[in-house]
């Protein structure tokens, strides 16, 4: 089973590019195994941790910021900060601590920064007050005054590193992989240790993870899936 995780709160669009990408995953899996795997996704509002049980995989969506106080920070920005979900944040961490050792695990977006507070690393709460001048080409941005949902997720920067050396013995033209729709306003501070740093945007902000050890995969940023780069 291909398991995803959302929110009941998410928004059709979103729900169905997530569920995509799952499919996306489900046939990578599927020729890696060479058997049929289903895509199932969970509600976490409706969901207990142990029905994840019997997964091949594990997909950690986007969403709102995980509350501070999970890597040990006080709230700095609350005015700039999305509404918090603490009850999500407990049911991914729990997640996390159940399954992290023995399931392969992808983020994304939220994903990648619940995961680095889940191993001891800490977020950037607001990037454009936490690092002067990140939001470098309008990289990462979040534009309020653009009020067109599809307008906004035309956003793209680029992105570089080992990810895409990787790649290059299965793919023809890594460089199309490399203009990726990333928008938000958070981000790794800190890396947890063990993991290594597979993709930068261009100032420095990190963008794809993979830990040394277990079978984790985490990317801030939606690009075309590889199980080449699972440690599995």
């Amino acid at each position: 089973m291909i398991s995803l995780v959302l929110t009941k709160n998410v928004n059709k669009i979103v729900f169905d590019e997530y569920l995509e990408f799952a499919n996306l995953i489900k046939e990578e899996f599927n020729k890696k195994f060479n058997k049929s795997f289903e895509t199932k996704y969970f509600f976490y509002e409706e969901s207990n941790v142990n029905d994840l049980e019997g997964s091949v995989i594990i997909i950690l969506s986007g969403g709102v910021d995980v509350y501070p106080e999970f890597y040990n920070y006080d709230v700095l920005y609350e005015e700039y900060l999305y509404k918090f979900d603490k009850n999500r944040d407990e049911f991914e961490l729990e997640l996390l601590e159940k399954y992290h050792k023995k399931v392969p695990i992808f983020g994304i977006c939220r994903g990648i920064q619940v995961i680095n507070v889940y191993f001891k690393g800490t977020l950037f709460q607001h990037l454009p007050y936490d690092v002067k001048g990140i939001v470098i080409d309008n990289s990462h941005k979040i534009y309020p005054e653009i009020q067109d949902f599809n307008a906004r997720r035309k956003l793209r920067h680029v992105i570089y590193g080992k990810f895409f050396e990787e790649l290059k013995e299965i793919v023809n033209d890594v460089n199309e992989l490399k203009l990726v729709n990333s928008r938000h306003h958070q981000a790794i501070k800190k890396l947890a240790d063990n993991f290594e740093i597979l993709a930068l945007a261009k100032d420095g902000i990190i963008e794809i993870i993979r830990h040394n050890n277990y079978p984790i995969l985490a990317v801030q940023i939606r690009i075309k899936f590889f199980v080449s780069h699972f440690n599995v």
